[in-house]
């Protein structure tokens, strides 16, 4: 057993990464989630309030906007556990993914582009320079007009 497989057996078997862990416990995260209700309660308090809608209608009312949307909360607060969960994935070994997977010839014509939409390759059909069927072949006739 190589000492990379170990050290992700060792990774593995400490507990469990939960991204509730990473979304409300820390202090941090409790404190901006509460503060997301308090922001919108003020916006709909600002209807009625002049003083507020000022505020919320400002360039720093915009910034508090993105940073108070709950979305934007949540995707901020997981990144952490998404950093984590990454790390725990096994390590590859060097041989495990074969470059010549992504390099094979027979899926790219001869000017380099994949072979449906090379225009250099027969294969590409209407694309193809020699086909009549291509706008560009010079027996074309436009039918259209």
């Amino acid at each position: 057993m190589s000492l990379s497989m170990m050290e992700n057996s060792q990774r593995q078997r400490q507990a469990p990464t939960r991204l509730r862990d990473w979304l409300w416990r820390p202090w941090y995260a409790k404190l901006w989630w509460s503060g997301v209700p308090a922001y919108w309660l003020g916006m709909f308090a600002s209807l009625k309030i002049d003083a507020l809608a000022e505020v919320y209608h400002s360039a720093a009312g915009g910034y508090l906007n993105v940073l108070f949307f709950p979305p934007m909360v949540a995707l901020v607060l997981s990144f952490g556990f998404l950093r984590k969960k990454l790390a725990s994935l096994p390590d590859q070994a060097e041989d495990e993914i074969d470059p010549g997977d992504f390099l094979d010839p027979k899926r790219y014509g001869p000017s380099g582009m994949p072979w449906q939409f090379d225009p250099l390759d027969s294969r590409s059909g209407t694309f193809w320079i020699g086909n009549p069927l291509n706008p560009r072949h010079p027996s074309n006739i436009n039918r259209v007009s």
